[in-house]
């Protein structure tokens, strides 16, 4: 990766909250730290950085031709990066599997991996104590279902490079796609060492990351105070699953399809602003990536089913490996899976890539990346870009004065059409297979899961 940021520091990062809290910055300056703003409520370093900092901020600049060559040289990049094999699959353990969701593949690879010789750790989120999740080394099978599932609010991701340099071996990181960026970038211009440690990367699709703001929304509305929190779990009991959120009184479950002030807290504006500008969604640098499989054969399962991306030949195997191990039912899918269920929007980059020109052409500083993605990119109209600048701008500034009620009424009214719309193109698209009906693309056939849940 060109070091063409070097006369930089943070600053362009803080003034605009790109921060991801990947942890590169504060492994190239051991000056910074990762700290929650108070206005934004996001992790960010708690200063402009030197150069060296700048030069791996994936906020900054992420070259992903340079680092598909490095993570995966001599393999073929396609529109939809490295892609070896694409499969739906489910774990056959249904307290796993009702647990995490969307699955449960993500427990079942790791036990796996962790048993085998060459690995001696897994480096994964982990609970600390309510709204606080650090990276920590698993080594023992008996932790693994001790792990949470998926962490949508904002967390300090500086300890997987921490361990990775503290701990000599071979080890497996669990990671969302910004936070792999972070690591291949200080790795490959800072510790080339490092890369020999890393023996597998599981991925996850990623969706949004959430600024504490919307745990804050969400605690007015159901009038809990968010400062005694003890414990949040976002999903669990089925494939959409509830937002659980305890304190030491009582423990509040939400629905999150259907519940209103789910729907204000967890709107987009809500996200990390770097994530409205992320191409990267599918994990691009991950050997094996898993997410949910929204599709309308999936529907109707009970306990979620898990759309995985391999990577690698290694990754197939190890997917195969499990499979014939009975851990987990396996149906074989493709690449329109893929795009279908994430949507060709967040797929190829849409919204993002034209998002990204608007703030150009008006002067705001955004993250320099292009990934393979872009070829296939329809991109969104640029009054699109605009409009949704200008709400955003907005939005974000009653959010960090904390109008949190302002802006349920505002959804109530002035945006009901608009979340309307998406609930009937989620019932026509998910549940009545409109797509299929219409012969505008073949659906996974509901025969072909008949061993799922």
């Amino acid at each position: 990766m060109s070091n063409n940021n070097s006369s930089l520091d943070l600053s362009a990062v803080l003034d605009n909250d790109l921060c991801i809290g990947c942890g590169a910055c504060v492994m190239a300056d051991r000056s910074l730290e990762l700290t929650l703003s108070p206005t934004s409520l996001l992790y960010e370093p708690n200063g402009l950085g030197n150069p060296a900092a700048a030069a791996v901020c994936p906020a900054i600049q992420v070259d992903f031709e340079d680092l598909h060559q490095k993570v995966f040289p001599g393999q073929e990049v396609t529109p939809h990066g490295v892609v070896e094999r694409v499969v739906l699959a489910q774990s056959t353990t249904e307290k796993r599997n009702l647990r995490a969701s969307s699955g449960g593949l993500i427990k079942e690879l790791i036990h796996h991996l962790l048993a085998q010789d060459d690995i001696d750790g897994v480096l994964a989120l982990d609970e600390a104590q309510g709204l606080d999740y650090h990276v920590r080394l698993i080594t023992h099978p008996d932790e693994i279902d001790q792990l949470p599932g998926s962490i949508y609010h904002a967390v300090p991701l500086d300890g997987t490079l921490r361990l990775l340099e503290e701990n000599k071996g071979r080890f497996v990181i669990v990671g969302i796609p910004c936070q792999l960026e972070g690591v291949y970038n200080y790795i490959f211009n800072q510790a080339p060492e490092l890369a020999e440690r890393i023996a597998f990367t599981i991925g996850l699709l990623c969706g949004w990351l959430y600024s504490h703001h919307a745990v804050e929304a969400i605690s007015k509305f159901k009038k809990i105070d968010a400062s005694a929190i003890t414990q949040i779990s976002y999903r669990g009991g089925g494939p959409i699953g509830k937002l659980q959120i305890s304190t030491e009184e009582k423990t509040t479950r939400i629905g999150r399809r259907v519940d209103f002030g789910y729907q204000v807290a967890f709107d987009r504006s809500f996200n990390a602003p770097r994530c409205h500008l992320c191409i990267n969604h599918a994990n691009f640098l991950a050997d094996l990536v898993v997410g949910d499989a929204w599709l309308p054969s999936t529907v109707t399962t009970r306990t979620g089913v898990s759309m995985v991306t391999c990577r690698t030949p290694e990754a197939s195997d190890l997917i195969d490996a499990l499979s014939e191990s009975g851990a987990i039912v396996v149906a074989e899918a493709t690449v329109d899976e893929l795009t279908e269920s994430q949507t060709h929007r967040v797929t190829f980059g849409d919204f993002a890539y034209a998002y990204a020109d608007h703030l150009d052409e008006i002067g705001i500083f955004r993250p320099k990346m292009v990934g393979p993605n872009r070829e296939l990119t329809d991109l969104s109209s640029p009054a699109e870009a605009s409009a949704f600048h200008k709400e955003l701008t907005r939005k974000r500034k009653l959010q960090k004065e904390r109008r949190y009620r302002f802006l349920w009424w505002r959804k109530a009214t002035r945006e009901l059409p608009r979340h309307l719309r998406r609930y009937f193109s989620w019932f026509f698209v998910r549940v009545l297979r409109v797509k299929s009906f219409t012969k505008r693309r073949k659906e996974i056939s509901r025969d072909s899961l008949s061993g799922f849940r």
